[in-house]
């Protein structure tokens, strides 16, 4: 409803045009520009953190590298009491990645409490999907194309940590959704991953191919932190 007022309202970037604008817009579509993004907390851009650790096998008093780790059963299920195993941690990848429609309108409908955007019972988005296929992300999409469902990869309920709180008046948050996968099933080449609000089907909220595809074998352990910007 008007009110008779005649404040001046800046229009969002988003919705400005020029060619300052479409250059920058066609940035943003880039890894580059989308880190730059996140760096400055503009919401939408996330970042999501990928590290691959190789089961070298049972750890019985070999000499450590530096990238060498011990795991016990405390550390993950999957390993039998009483025995401890060697891991070596791969090089870590941080890629970045902007949510998709869907996801944008399930935040507004957390938001508002109503169902935006097509939304049906939204829910948090929270449930990590991995998948063997490469993707040319869109603005569209809504579902993980070629999402795995190997054991011990399949997706899975992440653990929500580490919030961080704003450090300005209207300064940008963050938050981690975080999950540890170890592959019980045979070896399998993970390329990309997404997140969604449900365990299965659900809406999707952002995918990202990963830096360096995870070619995993029995026993692999795949860490992958979801940092969402708000």
């Amino acid at each position: 409803m008007n009110n008779g007022t005649t404040a001046e309202v800046a229009i969002p970037l988003q919705r400005q045009s020029g060619w300052f604008v479409r250059l920058l817009k066609r940035l943003l579509l880039t890894q580059v520009g989308k880190r730059f993004a996140f760096a400055f907390g503009l919401r939408g851009f996330n970042r999501v953190l990928e590290q691959h650790l190789k089961f070298m096998g049972k750890y019985e008093g070999q000499k450590l590298g530096n990238n060498d780790q011990v795991l016990t059963h405390s550390d993950n299920e999957v390993i039998p009491e009483g025995e401890s195993w060697l891991y070596r941690l791969m090089s870590p990848q941080f890629v970045y990645n902007s949510r998709v429609d869907k996801g944008a309108a399930q935040q507004a409908s957390l938001m508002s409490g109503a169902t935006l955007g097509g939304i049906t019972s939204p829910l948090p988005g929270k449930y990590i999907a991995l998948s063997t296929s490469s993707l040319t992300p869109a603005k569209g999409d809504t579902t993980l194309t070629g999402e795995t469902a190997v054991a011990g990869i399949a997706r899975a309920v992440g653990t929500v940590q580490n919030y961080v709180a704003p450090s300005a008046l209207d300064g940008a948050a963050s938050y981690d959704v975080y999950n540890q996968f170890t592959l019980t099933g045979t070896g399998t080449t993970v390329v990309s991953t997404a997140l969604f609000d449900a365990v299965s089907t659900g809406n999707m909220f952002a995918e990202v191919n990963f830096g360096t595809s995870a070619a995993m074998a029995t026993n692999d352990i795949l860490q992958v932190t979801w940092t969402v910007n708000i």
